[in-house]
């Protein structure tokens, strides 16, 4: 490495942090968010309902730590968020309490890693690890079983995985009072799960992954489709939509996982990199107005997931950004951006916030006290939160199309 090199390396490391400092104030960074996003990344488990759950579990057991729960949202209902009528599938880690003379230690959230997944006996995969506020933003979607929902930036695909088997759990392996209500349901209307990507080598990832975790009858219904488009491009959101009893409708649910910088990466590849004597082409590339360039990618994608949905459908905007401009400042620009087209005589609007903008108090309340915190316009999982679960980076924010 080149002393020239060595120099614009610690300049941009400096700015980076620099940077994220003058966000988040610079005590918080360096003394608490920094350390936490330096750490390991901490994974949950979705068990995979298309195979057998109990195979499943069995595999992901570790004597060394302790595996509860994941501790989703419980909905009004008493039903944990994701999982009404169904047996648990949604897995965390813990330490296990010990001995240390007369004091027992406290179980704390382990980092301690899920096997990878395997093939049980359905020949399908066990499992899927990812981090668990990807699940709770995935669930927080709510899809039911005759709904027809858009996964609109896709790949890899754990979260289309998710989505899916609340669609379709009719192909269950195991049984569940759900399963059998949906039988009811579904010789009425049958949903949809269209997973959308628009690069090749991912939407080809995104592809063998479906595979790899859906039964051929889900995979071969005409209510699962995979799609390569650009979700970014205006002229395809028709493209995007879904066609019933032979007519195009609109999208009950839609999620969009936004492409963004994704800065706990670029501290980790820095830090992998350092400890071998050299630095990462991510931290030694990082500008600060790269923000400003993806937002306008991200922009155009929340504005074509609201096209593609319904009067009355939900949209779930996420990244695993720390930067506010990729987060509630897309928010902002796309709220000014419908604005600006209903003056122009575009019929529908935006809500922001749960309960179609007018919010839903017990859920906020959980997902504060265990999950994220309140940004302007939405919330943001960080792995320094107060409750110590150690999930994020994940920014999410919950829009409703509606009619005024």
């Amino acid at each position: 490495m080149t002393k020239t090199h060595r120099k614009a390396t610690s300049s941009a490391e400096d700015a980076f942090n620099r940077h994220y400092a003058a966000i988040w104030g610079e005590e918080r960074w360096n003394n608490s968010l920094l350390p936490a996003l330096l750490q390991p990344t901490r994974y949950a488990c979705v068990l995979n309902r298309y195979a057998a759950l109990p195979g499943g579990f069995r595999l992901i057991q570790d004597p060394n730590v302790e595996t509860r729960e994941l501790n989703l949202p419980i909905k009004a209902n008493g039903a944990r968020l994701g999982d009404e009528g169904y047996p648990p599938n949604c897995y965390a880690r813990y330490t296990k309490p010990a001995q240390d003379g007369e004091a027992t230690t406290k179980s704390v959230p382990s980092d301690t890693p899920f096997p990878p997944p395997g093939q049980i006996n359905s020949r399908l995969l066990s499992h899927w690890n990812l981090d668990g506020a990807s699940v709770l933003a995935a669930s927080l979607l709510d899809s039911q079983p005759g709904e027809h929902v858009l996964d609109l930036c896709a790949a890899p695909g754990g979260k289309s995985v998710v989505i899916c088997q609340r669609l379709f759990p009719h192909y269950h392996l195991d049984p569940s009072p759900l399963k059998q209500k949906s039988l009811n349901i579904l010789t009425l209307r049958e949903g949809s799960l269209t997973s959308n990507e628009a690069d090749a080598a991912r939407h080809r990832r995104l592809g063998d992954n479906l595979k790899a975790y859906l039964p051929k009858a889900v995979i071969d219904t005409p209510g699962s489709r995979l799609l390569r488009v650009d979700g970014a491009n205006p002229k395809n959101a028709n493209q995007l939509c879904v066609s019933v009893q032979g007519k195009i409708r609109g999208f009950d649910k839609v999620l969009i996982d936004a492409p963004c910088s994704s800065e706990r990466h670029i501290i980790h590849a820095q830090a992998k990199a350092q400890a071998n004597g050299k630095d990462a082409p991510e931290m030694v590339n990082w500008r600060p107005g790269s923000s400003k360039r993806l937002q306008a990618t991200q922009v155009d994608l929340l504005l074509n997931g609201l096209r593609a949905a319904r009067i009355g459908g939900t949209i779930i905007y996420a990244t695993c950004s720390i930067e506010p401009t990729e987060n509630d400042a897309v928010i902002e620009r796309v709220l000014s951006q419908i604005e600006k087209e209903r003056k122009k005589g575009l019929q529908w609007n935006v809500k922001v916030g749960f309960g179609a903008g007018t919010g839903d108090q017990a859920l906020e309340a959980q997902i504060e006290a265990s999950w994220a915190e309140r940004t302007d316009r939405g919330w943001i999982a960080l792995p320094d939160h107060p409750c110590g679960e150690a999930w994020g980076p994940l920014f999410f924010a919950c829009l409703t199309k509606s009619a005024d």
